[in-house]
């Protein structure tokens, strides 16, 4: 079993990295020297840049880019210190930021935005050349800043560079859902499927509707990426989806069976059959009934 370092602070993860503390909540250090065949487990965000040309891991998809990998971790997320299994050969950078130091500010009020720190690491952003050569920029930047020493002006000129580096992180990620789209078609088709079985053997009735996470689970991704992947190729949440689905199936149960509307409502999961007729009529514009007249 893997040993896994407990590293609460950012001097810890200095020291551990032989790197000097110029900053004590934010830190740009490198990986290369750092011992393999453990586990880092930190209590701060952390970004790991890994610059290669090959060894391609990390959820590596042939529609992607290949000169370089970002890897996102919220505080208590665990970071393999082999990389996904092909070792620190090649250059790799360490941003890292306590939460302490983006609390009560604009970047911390706004910092959910930022879902891909939830993600899964095999669901990473994987960048172009022109890409990298901009992060790699973004984070000298900090590092630049951290060099000059702390005065008062420190903290908000780290706090914009970060969240410079991190607008551009979420920049690419959605050019990646772009290059995604074939691939990200055939989930959200796997999704359609799903749902509609799911609600045809009536498991709405035991386990109420499906989740993001029930939804991230069947098809082996991460909440936070699934539910920005149907928001991408949607443009709904997993709610607005599940309701649309859910009206869609009401309609091929009116126009096939002669099912009552209330039995519909009931087999869907619908609170009422007036809450039902409530919200068909104000999605499709008909009531029910006015629906199953023919033509």
């Amino acid at each position: 079993m893997n040993e896994i370092i407990t590293v609460d602070t950012i001097q810890q993860c200095n020291k551990l990295l032989h790197e000097e503390t110029l900053y004590p909540l934010v830190s740009v250090a490198s990986l290369q020297n750092l011992k393999e065949g453990s586990l880092l487990q930190m209590s701060f965000y952390a970004v790991l840049m890994r610059m290669h040309t090959k060894n391609i891991l990390c959820g590596w998809m042939p529609c992607d880019y290949s000169d370089g990998t970002v890897v996102f971790l919220a505080p208590g997320q665990l970071l393999p210190v082999k990389g996904c299994g092909t070792g620190f050969a090649e250059p790799c950078l360490l941003l890292s930021f306590h939460p302490d130091f983006i609390k009560n500010t604009t970047l911390g009020k706004h910092f959910g935005d930022y879902s891909f720190f939830h993600y899964r690491q095999n669901e990473a952003l994987h960048v172009s050349a022109r890409e990298k050569r901009v992060l790699q920029n973004a984070v000298e930047s900090i590092d630049d800043e951290l060099r000059w020493g702390i005065d008062e002006y420190s903290k908000t000129l780290l706090l914009n560079k970060i969240e410079l580096f991190l607008n551009y992180c979420a920049r690419f990620y959605k050019r990646q859902f772009i290059t995604r789209h074939e691939v990200n078609c055939d989930l959200v088709g796997r999704v359609d499927k799903l749902t509609h079985n799911y609600f045809l053997t009536r498991q709405v009735l035991t386990k109420g509707l499906p989740s993001a996470k029930y939804c991230a689970r069947m098809l082996n991704l991460s909440p936070a990426y699934f539910e920005d992947l149907l928001r991408h190729e949607t443009g709904k949440n997993i709610a607005e989806y599940i309701q649309l689905k859910r009206v869609s199936i009401a309609q091929e149960q009116l126009r096939r069976t002669d099912k009552s509307v209330a039995a519909i409502a009931e087999e869907l999961g619908y609170t009422s059959p007036q809450f039902f007729c409530r919200l068909f009529k104000k999605l499709t514009g008909l009531t029910p009934s006015e629906y199953r007249l023919p033509g």
